[in-house]
């Protein structure tokens, strides 16, 4: 706006009539100091009778930096033709309270004594004090009746402006957190949240506005003592006196809830995996395995690719758990299951049959190759001792390729190959014959062993 060519005392002292505080200042190399109050200003801060003198109160500006400190008011005016807009800013003195200003800031030009440096009028709108036991909010801006509405609800609410600061809170929200009212006026609702979250809420919070209604989501809080807590928050935009969009925020305590769904979806998940896992080796069990036998088969039905199965057996396993204990022998399960699981495609499936039996579903490949790759499981066992007492152990296997028998059909033919198997003396594969006459007239079964 253009600079006032005036008396600068006498627009002070004209301010008095209207009950106006007035502080008049002059910028010496970027340095404000006082060098005028009007008589209501000295009357409500306070002020003696020397000037020019530096600022008695320390200036926190309530929307760009309400924790450290800003830039001293008069250090804000600007020269645009824009008249000069209402500011909220805090104001400290020394052994008094926390105070909540509405600022005016005009810029003056005072010629009578040849001073031509710059100087600045501070009119002060309104003062509040800030009392956290108190209801009235610290900043003028809050609007009574929205403070009233909002302050003795049960849960907690706050208001939270286009820049993010806190510019309401109610008693349950401050009770919540675990701060007082005036620790969290003004403060940017950052301070609220786990510091993984902020860059997030912020984009969340800039792209809310000016549109946003009705907004639900869950959110980790941060409290004043270093624990979170989730939160459920509901806000919609209203606006302020001066028709600025700010959020209401609604905030609803579920970390007991939360907590109590997470433990219900870790048992729900044991209970899946008790379902389809064998508990002892984490393999998947008979039942389970049953259905995907059937998926697989089903899949090599429809689009023509080959898969063969096989059937396992530990061979003198009851003669290990006789001589050694059931313990080892869960241990020897225990490693061949790892064993096995580790020298397979990502696409093969190790099912725990039952006992010391074992199926093996190997899909892309025909009976021949699955021999080879169990004749190649031998010989890896055989290198590697299982237990702590080093037992080397075998197995007898039973190898069948689908050829438009039903899963039953299939386990019958793989399990006479296994007793084959076992019957030409055990560490050994035999290869169940694809039957091309009634399904149970098979033919020769082909035999390799190490």
């Amino acid at each position: 706006m253009p600079r006032q060519s005036v008396d600068a005392s006498s627009t002070a002292d004209g301010l008095d009539t209207l009950n106006i505080a007035a502080l008049i200042y002059r910028i010496d190399e970027d340095v404000p100091l006082l060098v005028d109050a009007n008589e209501t200003a000295r009357r409500l801060l306070s002020i003696g009778d020397s000037f020019p003198t530096a600022d008695p109160w320390h200036w926190l500006d309530a929307r760009r930096c309400p924790a450290t400190g800003a830039r001293h008011p008069a250090m804000l005016e600007d020269d645009s033709h824009a008249s000069p807009q209402w500011q909220y800013f805090h104001l400290r003195q020394s052994r008094k309270p926390l105070r909540a200003v509405k600022l005016k800031i005009s810029p003056l030009d005072v010629p009578a004594d040849g001073d031509h440096r710059r100087h600045v009028l501070i009119a002060v709108g309104e003062i509040t004090e800030a009392d956290s036991d108190a209801t009235p909010s610290l900043l003028p801006q809050a609007e009574p009746q929205l403070h009233q509405m909002l302050g003795n609800l049960p849960m907690g609410v706050c208001v939270i402006d286009v820049e993010g600061y806190l510019r309401l809170v109610n008693r349950a929200f401050c009770r919540f957190f675990g701060y007082t009212e005036s620790e969290l006026l003004n403060a940017h609702f950052r301070k609220l949240l786990p510091e993984q979250h902020r860059p997030a809420a912020d984009q969340y919070h800039a792209a809310s506005f000016p549109d946003a209604l009705n907004q639900r989501r869950a959110v980790e809080v941060l409290l004043r003592d270093g624990s979170t807590r989730t939160v459920i928050i509901e806000d919609t935009i209203n606006h302020d006196d001066l028709g600025r969009p700010q959020h209401i925020a609604f905030l609803v305590d579920i970390t007991e809830r939360r907590n109590l769904e997470r433990r219900l979806e870790q048992k729900n998940r044991r209970l899946e995996y008790l379902a389809t896992r064998d508990d002892l080796t984490g393999l998947h069990n008979r039942r389970f395995g049953l259905e995907l036998l059937e998926q697989t088969l089903e899949r090599s039905q429809r689009y023509g690719e080959k898969v063969s199965v096989a059937m396992l057996d530990l061979d003198y396993f009851k003669e290990i758990n006789d001589q050694y204990g059931h313990p080892v022998g869960d241990t020897i399960l225990t490693d061949f299951s790892r064993l096995v699981v580790e020298l397979l495609r990502a696409s093969d499936t190790f099912i725990r049959w039952g006992g010391e039996e074992f199926l093996m579903i190997l899909p892309g490949i025909d009976r021949f190759a699955a021999q080879t790759t169990l004749n190649r499981l031998i010989e890896q066992l055989h290198d590697h001792p299982l237990s702590p007492y080093d037992l080397r152990i075998s197995f007898s296997a039973g190898v069948g390729e689908h050829h438009h028998q039903t899963s039953k059909g299939l386990l019958e033919e793989i399990d006479q190959a296994l007793y084959q198997a076992k019957s030409a003396g055990r560490g050994c594969v035999a290869i169940a014959p694809i039957c091309v006459s009634r399904p149970g007239q098979c033919c020769n079964q082909a035999f390799s062993s190490l």
